[in-house]
């Protein structure tokens, strides 16, 4: 394989951006495009927009969040609405922000819950029920990640797996090759309790080992001088030996490969992606109309925004996850995205998550 290789200030702030999973907050809004009140409504048997000013409609969301402009203007057209995008930290302070305030949201529509964090949401009086009329086009198995609830209704996926330097030879073909001394000193991965990709990555060895076999594998890794750091960001462009670090093998996403041939405008991507078994946890993000919204009505217009064709054939692009809806045309060079995975079963709760962090630290920090 020809690797073309690009310097790593060329395109990882960019990359970063795209795929980064912790972060700081920040409020953002999206530039407004108001059309007159006959405005051609984008799902069909809803009323035209009324006349006058345009209705702001809030959107909380994770520090990654990210849709084309011209996307979302369509919306804003149609609707006369004035969308402001409310960026909460990552995927942990999105839904703790969330909860807080329960009953009396800061926004209208929650974007980033996912099926690791919803069971804290669940009970909490977060979101109201609301059955999209796109529903039906959502694959079941991606609906049950979440009980098949109305409260929250599923708009992207994601694997987390292992990236490797193409250019260090031939990756591992197992989890457990990772603590034998071939891969000794070569691994860096994410603080599950600080990442989400490191809370994914963590449920993957959960679902894979079992209980009792995951934490041996932990020990074994450490053991092994895995490199523990807080976030992606720092594992993918300090550590990873493609951005100059000295391990070959990072936590990171299966369309990372792809990112960086779009980013780096290259024929190849310098890394390969490791599904050791053919087995990952899948992090599927859903979007929901947070309980005591100002404009629940155009607020659930927007969640079936999210799931119409327009919307979802950009997430690649803006993303960098997988859309819900099947059959859309893609990029090209999203083909370096294409795996061939088998979601791992796994089935918890708030507290069954909370155990596994704790016990992990407990492994890793002692």
């Amino acid at each position: 394989m020809r690797i073309i290789r690009v310097p790593a200030l060329l395109i990882a702030p960019l990359f970063a951006l795209a795929l980064a999973a912790c972060g700081g907050g920040g409020t953002t809004a999206t530039p407004t495009a108001t059309a007159p009140a006959s405005a051609t409504p984008i799902v069909q048997g809803t009323p035209a927009p009324a006349a006058g000013a345009p209705t702001e409609l809030v959107l909380m969301t994770h520090d990654s969040f990210d849709a084309k402009e011209e996307v979302l203007a369509e919306f804003e057209r149609a609707y006369n609405a004035k969308i402001t995008i409310v960026k909460a930290g990552d995927a942990n302070q999105l839904v703790n922000r969330a909860v807080l305030s329960a009953g009396n949201p800061e926004a209208d529509v929650l974007f980033g819950v996912d099926n690791l964090t919803f069971a804290r949401v669940r009970d909490a009086g977060v979101f109201a029920e609301y059955v999209s009329s796109r529903r039906a086009a959502i694959p079941q198995d991606i609906r049950d990640q979440f009980g098949d609830s109305a409260l929250v209704t599923p708009i992207d996926y994601g694997f987390v797996a292992l990236n490797f330097d193409a250019a260090q030879g031939t990756p591992p073909s197992t989890l457990e090759e990772l603590t034998t001394p071939a891969w000794r000193g070569k691994l860096v991965v994410e603080d599950p309790a600080t990442s989400s990709p490191g809370l994914q990555f963590l449920a993957t060895t959960v679902a894979h080992f079992g209980d009792g076999g995951w934490q041996q594998f932990w020990r074994d890794l450490r053991a092994n001088d895995v490199l523990i750091v807080d976030g992606w960001e720092t594992a993918y462009y300090t550590s990873f030996s493609v951005y100059g670090g000295d391990r070959p093998l990072v936590v990171s996403y299966t369309t990372s490969p792809a990112a960086e041939v779009f980013f780096g405008e290259l024929a190849e991507p310098p890394t390969v992606n490791v599904i050791p078994g053919g087995t990952l946890f899948r992090q599927v993000e859903a979007a929901g109309v947070l309980a005591g919204s100002k404009h629940p009505e155009l607020a659930q217009l927007l969640i079936d925004f999210l799931v119409g064709e327009q919307f979802q054939g950009q997430i690649p692009e803006t993303m960098f996850v997988y859309p819900v809806i099947a059959g859309l045309p893609l990029p090209e060079w999203w083909k370096w995205a294409d795996v061939d995975v088998t979601p791992a079963t796994l089935a918890v709760d708030a507290a069954e998550i909370d155990r596994w962090i704790a016990e992990w630290t407990e492994i890793m920090r002692r």
